[in-house]
C-alpha cells in the first residue's frame, strides 16, 4: 500500500468488517510511516470552513484514534 487513498479504504473496510460483527473499534494501529502518508493527503486537501464532520483530522480517521506500532500493515480494533 503506497497511497494514502489506499490506506483510508482499508481501514474504512476493516471498520465495517468489525462493525458487522457487533463491535465498535477503538482505534488504528499502523506504523507512522503510513500515517505520514495520510497525513501529507489530508493536508493537501485543505480545511472546510464550518460545522462539518471530518472523516480525517490530524489524529484520528474516521473517529478513531491513530496508534503508531511496528505492525506489518493496518489493524484496526
Amino acid at each position: 500500500m503506497e497511497r494514502a487513498e489506499e490506506i483510508i479504504a482499508d481501514v474504512y473496510r476493516q471498520i465495517t468488517e468489525i462493525q458487522s460483527r457487533g463491535i465498535q473499534p477503538e482505534k488504528v494501529i499502523m506504523p507512522p510511516e503510513l500515517w505520514q502518508l495520510v497525513n501529507n493527503y489530508r493536508q493537501s486537501l485543505g480545511i472546510i470552513d464550518g460545522p462539518h464532520p471530518d472523516y480525517l483530522s490530524e489524529d484520528t480517521l474516521f473517529g478513531l484514534e491513530i496508534w503508531y506500532g511496528n505492525t506489518p500493515g493496518i489493524r484496526v480494533e
